[in-house]
């Protein structure tokens, strides 16, 4: 039995699991570099039992499930991974679990954004370094308008934080209710056209879906503020990339902060790289050592039940 612990980035799962309760019949691989060839992931994964995916660092497609004839067993960080195509694992007879999660790093991610691009962080850090000082002005959030496009688990969180900063919560996605809204101290924007409108800072907080694929697009930044910025620690794709850099080029929004991208990890010549209105993070939502703990001590518990043949936390 062959198990492959796939986009270990920092080389820290095999000691962030005890993966000694595994028979000795059982041989653990970790890999530490992404797999940018499909052609090559596939021939290097052809004899494995069993894939440990990290969120959706790997893209486990249709061609990829059916290229694996060992392949038996999927399982992810979190429960719900956009990369995977369940419908053709359960075709298959692949059986997919996944973990349990939290939003606190992925909220703490989202104001490491916020403050250091309207504090000017990395520029006036670079700029010391060049015996330059006080090179431009911070801007306060106290009575900025914070816009929030989701009000799940982490955007609850991020709208808890920013009432903390006096900053004035708005909100709108496509399932959000009035009622809702306002029961949780937040003021409810009935269109996203008109969120875009008066947010001071845009922070998204919804799952990638076909739904909110390209949700923010030229249509949504043409109608943000000249002095607004936009914040993603969702998914890439929620904005349109094309749109975004137009924008940032041409000034029609003061900046960004990004930690997700549209391909991961993010090319050296992505036009993205060469803009400096930007504040880039390499999808450091989830890269904390507390939430990758849980991660693999229940992707451990996840295979130990697997071979006991009483699978977990399934994903249907």
């Amino acid at each position: 039995m062959r198990i492959a612990i796939l986009d270990d980035y920092t080389s820290d799962a095999e000691k962030l699991a005890d993966w000694s309760k595994l028979s000795n019949e059982v041989e653990v691989i970790f890999f530490h570099e992404h797999f940018f060839d499909k052609q090559n992931m596939i021939q290097i994964l052809k004899d494995f039992d069993i894939l440990a995916v990290m969120r959706e660092r790997t893209i486990i497609d249709r061609e990829v499930l059916k290229s694996l004839p060992k392949l038996k067993f999927i399982v992810t960080s979190g429960m719900a991974n956009a990369a995977i195509d369940i419908h053709t694992a359960h075709e298959l007879k692949i059986i997919v679990s996944g973990t349990e999660s939290s939003g606190i790093s992925t909220t703490e991610q989202t104001w490491a954004l916020i403050l250091g691009l309207t504090h000017r962080i990395v520029p006036e850090h670079n700029n010391i370094f060049q015996n330059k000082w006080q090179q431009g002005l911070a801007r306060e959030l106290y009575g900025k308008n914070l816009g929030l496009i989701g009000l799940g688990r982490i955007g609850l969180q991020v709208a808890n934080i920013g009432k903390a900063f006096g900053m004035n919560i708005l909100a709108w996605s496509q399932n959000l209710d009035q009622s809702f809204t306002e029961s949780q101290g937040v003021t409810y924007v009935s269109s996203k056209n008109e969120l875009c409108k008066i947010s001071d800072i845009l922070s998204l907080h919804v799952r990638l879906s076909e739904r909110t694929e390209n949700l923010i697009n030229s249509t949504e930044l043409l109608a943000m503020k000249k002095d607004a910025y936009l914040i993603n620690t969702s998914r890439g794709q929620i904005v349109n990339e094309a749109a975004l850099i137009y924008a940032l080029e041409k000034k029609i929004i003061a900046g960004a902060g990004l930690d997700v991208f549209n391909k991961e990890p993010l090319p050296l010549e992505s036009p993205l790289i060469k803009l400096d209105n930007l504040l880039l993070s390499p999808h450091l939502g989830y890269g904390t050592i507390e939430l990758m703990k849980k991660f693999y001590s229940q992707i451990l518990e996840d295979i130990e039940a697997f071979l006991n043949e009483k699978p977990i936390r399934l994903i249907i």
